[in-house]
């Protein structure tokens, strides 16, 4: 099993905006009221980004979505390959590429992670106090946000 890298992009930033700008946030929406869910979206402070078979893949929460080749999104794989000098791959032409890029809203902050562990990655909207005691009553139990 490969180990669990952590490869961090200093001075690489993303905007807070990004993941609206290449439309993963969109794409969830739309699907949600396709789905009829009661709700609504509240997008997560960690987007991750990979590539499969030349068209860019963004992925937040438990949502995987296949992006628009016409968006800024079709830039990250060059803008990667430049700053790395290829050193990491975020694409694969089958299966799954060795990393994908993990974008924090909070801060623009950027890194990559080996695929499976970023997947793998908690996503927290807002950290949890130590005091968290687990929920009162099913009005906690909206997953969708407020």
């Amino acid at each position: 099993m490969k180990e669990n890298l952590l490869a961090p992009l200093p001075g690489f930033r993303l905007p807070y905006d990004y993941p609206w700008r290449v439309g993963i946030v969109s794409a969830v929406e739309a699907e949600l009221r396709r789905l009829r869910a009661s709700g609504r979206f509240q997008p997560p402070r960690f987007f991750r980004y990979y590539f499969r078979q030349g068209r860019p893949v963004g992925v937040c929460g438990p949502w995987t979505v296949a992006l628009e080749t016409n968006s800024c999104a079709m830039l990250l794989h060059a803008v990667i390959g430049e700053i790395t000098q290829s050193a990491f791959s975020i694409s694969a032409d089958e299966g799954d590429p060795d990393f994908l890029l993990v974008h924090d809203r909070r801060d623009g902050a950027c890194w990559l992670w080996r695929f499976r562990s970023g997947l793998r990655f908690v996503e927290a909207t807002e950290p949890v106090d130590a005091a968290f005691t687990g929920w009162n009553d099913a009005e906690d139990w909206n997953l969708l946000g407020p």
